[in-house]
Parts: structure tokens; C-alpha cells; sequence
């Protein structure tokens, strides 16, 4: 299942997302999360040059990995992939979940995140859209999860 968290700067996108993963391995499921950076023209941060792996990746590696005890890190170097591209190439783990952070503009089931009544208004001609949330609501988060139980049985993904 995918499903992408979208909304304005700010709206509250991932503290709900940072809730969503924490809801769902709760729950028992694997769960793999995207984010779009969706500042124009800004490359994302990476990591302390000094580092041996981003050593290799500034030296022109095209793909540079790190393993350690418990985790490992890759840091690719992409120009302009889709959603889709992104999703199967860089999601090496059989997961139940992928969250999308952002990449309002693809065709996955998507939850909005909103702060008021004009940033609703904007956001409602994406498509896809299958719950609508305002984090500053009461039951806010209990409503959410209501809604991401459903659409999880909707995919037909058993309960955990």
C-alpha cells in the first residue's frame, strides 16, 4: 500500500507522518517512508563530508552505501525521478506501508493535511484524496487513525 501525506509548509505533514509510522508498526506493520523536498532549486542536506562514504559520493560516486551494526545509508544521486521511479528503485524492503511525505501532484491515495479553510480550497483539486485532516481539531489523530485502519482494509493488507 501506498499512500502519500500531502499539504502546505507547515500544515503539520510530518508530525503526521512521524504519528502514521509510529501508529502502524504499533499495529505490527512494516512501513518504508519517502519525503519530497519540495523547496525549489535547494538540494537536500547530506552528511558531514568528512565521512568516508560521502568521501566516495564526492569523489563522483554515483551511489554510495554505509553499513553499520543496525542500520545502513544510501545516498544516490538522482535528476528529476518520478514517484514511481523513486519507489522502485530506492524501497529495497518488503514492507506493507509506504508513506509519501509531499509529491502532491502523483496519482496515489493521498491525506491532506490543512491549516485553515484557503489551504483547504487550494488542495482540493488533487485527486486521489481520501481523507482530509486538521491537525488543530479535536480527535485530530484519533479521526486519522480511524481513517488509515479503513483504507488499510480497503487494500486488503490483513490486521496485524
Amino acid at each position: 500500500m501506498i499512500l502519500q501525506i500531502v499539504g502546505f509548509k507547515n500544515s503539520g505533514k510530518t508530525t503526521l507522518m512521524a504519528h502514521a509510522v509510529s501508529f502502524l508498526k504499533e499495529k505490527g506493520y512494516t512501513v518504508a517512508t519517502i519525503k519530497h523536498h519540495g523547496h525549489q532549486g535547494e538540494d537536500i542536506t547530506l552528511q558531514n563530508d568528512s565521512v568516508d562514504h560521502m568521501k566516495h559520493f564526492n569523489a563522483g560516486a554515483d551511489q554510495s552505501i554505509v553499513q553499520g551494526a543496525t542500520y545502513q545509508q544510501t545516498v544516490t544521486r538522482c535528476y528529476k525521478q518520478n514517484l514511481t521511479d523513486i519507489i522502485n528503485e530506492s524501497v529495497t524492503i518488503d514492507c506493507n506501508i509506504i508513506l509519501v511525505e509531499g509529491f502532491k501532484n502523483e496519482h496515489f491515495d493521498k491525506i491532506v493535511v490543512y491549516k485553515d479553510d484557503k489551504e483547504l480550497e487550494k488542495l482540493s483539486k488533487l485527486t486521489h484524496v481520501r481523507f482530509k485532516v486538521n491537525l488543530n481539531e479535536p480527535n485530530a489523530y484519533k479521526h486519522f487513525e480511524t481513517a488509515l485502519l479503513e483504507l488499510i482494509n480497503i487494500e486488503g493488507l490483513k490486521d496485524k
